[in-house]
């Protein structure tokens, strides 16, 4: 699903008039921009309005205030926009029209960073808190760098990548955050805790590892990812799969090759095999480039050299769990007659 958006619509003349007559008495009007608090069912977002630019620029979960939550959703980014502008034209008293959705519609938005999530369904609070440990561990394994957020009741997040990058990574414990989001007697929080179906959201996530990619501004330029109207909803899995594998999660390893297959590999791959299989780290003792080589021909019979003979059970159960075949993006049905669905 699509998550965390930063974005600027186009310019509607009748947005700005609204905006220009809301605001005609305050001062702020002549700085360069002027914040507006947008209110919905499930919270508030705030808006950051250029006039004299001519365009609005505002960072939000379009799921959080369209269904009360952001556990599962739509992979089609043009819905959650159009449904974002019509809460914006509620505020101001608009009326959404066929002539200013025409606009969106035509024009597109400038997206300047996109989080697009998916989740793996693992079986149970407890699996997932085993899962996490697991995959820190798969991560650090293949050299990736990462910062581990652990509470009393186990990881709640791992981010990989750095923040400040073009894109970044993290994989985390969806209940444990949901708990500590919504935590205490705030109005956002009692607002949400109320809805029909949270309890039901909640127990979902509870057998949840979530994973999201976030891509910020220069990489969606670079790859032409900028204008909405470039976005499918096949895309969103499409990309979220690449990150996977290059994360070493593109399918379910094996521990050990079939005799078959042992038999048919010629003999340098043979006697490589063979010392992988006997604890030699062919990443420390085969160069980098010879190792890159050979790890890419073993894993298209499933299993990752780059793992000892040893470490190898581990990374069967976690693919067992974390795969892109056991990624999930979609949602049960059920919840769809409760409302927890923006459709």
């Amino acid at each position: 699903m699509i998550d965390t958006i930063k974005l600027q619509p186009p310019e509607s003349k009748a947005l700005r008039n609204a905006v220009l007559a809301k605001h005609k008495d305050n001062p702020a009007i002549n700085y360069r921009y002027i914040l507006e608090k947008v209110k919905t069912r499930f919270g508030s977002f705030t808006i950051k309005i250029f006039l004299s630019e001519g365009y609005m620029e505002m960072e939000l979960s379009p799921a959080k205030h369209l269904q009360g939550h952001n556990v599962f959703g739509t992979n089609r980014l043009s819905k959650l926009l159009y449904g974002v502008m019509r809460l914006i034209y509620a505020h101001f008293d608009v009326p959404y029209s066929k002539q200013e959705h025409a606009i969106y519609k035509q024009q597109g938005f400038t997206i300047l960073r996109i989080d697009l999530t998916a989740s793996f369904l693992v079986g149970s609070q407890a699996t997932v808190v085993k899962t996490m440990n697991l995959l820190r561990q798969h991560l650090l394994i293949l050299g990736h760098d990462v910062v581990v957020h652990e509470t009393p009741k186990g990881i709640e997040t791992i981010y990989v990548g750095k923040s400040s990058s073009r894109s970044s990574v993290k994989f985390y414990n969806k209940y444990l955050e949901l708990l500590d989001k919504n935590k205490g007697n705030g109005k956002a929080a009692t607002a949400i805790k109320a809805l029909p179906y949270y309890a039901d959201v909640l127990r979902y996530t509870e057998k949840v590892v979530r994973f999201e990619y976030t891509i910020r501004t220069q990489e969606l330029k670079d790859q032409g990812w900028k204008s909405s109207l470039a976005w499918s909803g096949s895309m969103v899995r499409e990309l979220l799969e690449e990150k996977l594998c290059k994360l070493g999660l593109s399918a379910q390893l094996i521990a050990e090759l079939p005799a078959e297959v042992v038999s048919d590999l010629n003999e340098v791959k043979r006697n490589k095999y063979v010392r992988w299989a006997e604890g030699d780290e062919l990443r420390k003792t085969l160069h980098p480039a010879t190792f890159t080589r050979d790890r890419k021909f073993f894993l298209t019979h499933g299993l990752d050299i780059a793992r000892t003979h040893a470490q190898t059970p581990k990374g069967v159960v976690l693919t067992g769990r974390l795969s892109t075949e056991k990624m999930r993006m979609t949602y049960p049905t059920r919840f769809v007659e409760t409302g927890a669905v923006f459709r």
